[in-house]
């Protein structure tokens, strides 16, 4: 499955034939799939100044089934000086997940931006 709010961006996945089905939506509002849905969602260079709020843990956490992981990538200094860093504490301090890993910071090979590092995250969601 495949989640993007661009029709752009939906079609250049349709072209990989890598989906099954690929939805348009938008991370950080009510997703149209059913609670405990997913087994894994992994999100790429979404979590971005001005772009997906923290807010959106909220509903991919409900759509992912407890023991199913949520993997996505984050800036340092994006992580660090926003609401992104109090928003995940938070999740962890209810019991609602539980971090498993952290990369390094590494070079994100953006062409456009060679100096942007990325971190992926990995959490556990919990029963």
């Amino acid at each position: 499955e495949g989640l993007d709010l661009s029709t752009g961006m939906l079609a250049q996945a349709r072209n990989k034939l890598c989906y099954r089905d690929l939805h348009q939506q938008t991370l950080g509002e009510t997703l149209d799939f059913a609670d405990a849905t997913f087994d894994a969602i992994i999100i790429i260079g979404v979590f971005v100044m001005a772009h997906v709020r923290s807010n959106a843990f909220d509903e991919l956490l409900r759509i992912t089934k407890p023991g199913g992981h949520i993997i996505f990538t984050l800036r340092p200094e994006f992580y660090e000086n926003t609401d992104f860093k109090p928003k995940m504490e938070a999740l962890v301090n209810q019991g609602l997940w539980t971090l498993v890993d952290v990369t390094e910071p590494f070079h994100g090979r953006f062409k456009a931006h060679p100096d942007v590092n990325l971190q992926v995250w990995t959490y556990k969601v919990n029963s």
